[in-house]
């Protein structure tokens, strides 16, 4: 049976770069599938990446190998790793953008990639994707032991990014873009998990956009677009469980002026109908 290698990046659809990482899989693992979960992350932007790649991986088959590179630190100090899950094993630079995805499928064990038998002869100090990731990937796909291909390292030495879950001050949640997709919609990092057990107790969530001159600006919270009216704003659960903003018809990126340090601010308060 062929094994599956996941691949995610910010290299974008324009250069050569994901078919030259293909290439290395496919020469080096010939028996591999190769699915891409995308490249069009948002250059360096790897909130977004860890975000892209966490929303990807409930619909992936157990054992799944993944890739992913959003990797702006890239020749630097930072470490590239090998990280076992219970469910999947990942490739990545050790920068947080396995953040969300280790959340969800909890690492095992983990390895610094430094052992050059298993990357290609000549390793690029800014092409780790294609000279590290993907032979790494590939020769573990071929059943070659993760200690094997470089030194061991505690899971719990992994770089964490932050902002990846709302500030708290009691009722009040402070929260932060994740990502902005394709159609200007934003997603934010306040899962509906967090807030169900309030709602069920009667709490109800009030949303206000903090403007760029400071202002809050109330949105409605609706389950889809079509509930307010073309052009106007809402914020409603993702499909993800994230909680969005979004303008019916148009990017909410754009026309409310959203960047990924935008703060958004829920506030929990007693439903005064109960």
């Amino acid at each position: 049976m062929a094994r599956l290698i996941a691949f995610l990046t910010d290299y974008g659809y324009v250069d050569t770069y994901v078919a030259q990482v293909k290439a290395v899989l496919l020469r080096l693992c010939p028996t591999c599938e190769v699915l891409d979960l995308t490249h069009g992350v948002p250059p360096q932007q790897v909130r977004s990446g860890a975000y892209l790649l966490a929303t990807a991986l409930p619909y992936l088959p157990d054992g799944t190998v993944v890739i992913a590179v959003v990797d702006p630190g890239v020749g630097t100090a930072r470490r590239a790793i090998g990280v076992q899950g219970t469910r999947h094993t990942y490739f990545a630079p050790d920068n947080g953008l396995l953040s969300l995805a280790l959340r969800d499928d909890p690492p095992q064990r983990a390895v610094v990639l430094d052992n050059p038998r298993y990357h290609l002869p000549q390793v690029s100090a800014t092409f780790h994707g294609r000279d590290i990731f993907a032979p790494a990937a590939a020769h573990f796909a071929n059943g070659i032991p993760l200690e094997q291909l470089g030194t061991p390292i505690p899971p719990d030495s992994l770089v964490q990014l932050p902002h990846m879950e709302p500030e708290r001050e009691g009722t009040t949640l402070r929260c932060r873009p994740l990502h902005i997709d394709h159609f200007g919609n934003v997603v934010f990092n306040l899962h509906e998990a967090m807030v169900q057990q309030l709602a069920s107790a009667g709490f109800v969530a009030r949303v206000q956009l903090v403007c760029r001159d400071a202002s809050l600006m109330a949105l409605p919270l609706k389950r889809t677009f079509g509930e307010v009216a073309h052009g106007a704003p809402l914020a409603y659960w993702g499909s993800s469980g994230y909680l969005e903003v979004a303008i019916n018809g148009a990017s909410a990126a754009a026309e409310l002026q959203i960047d990924y340090d935008t703060e958004l601010i829920v506030e929990l308060s007693p439903n005064a109908t109960r």
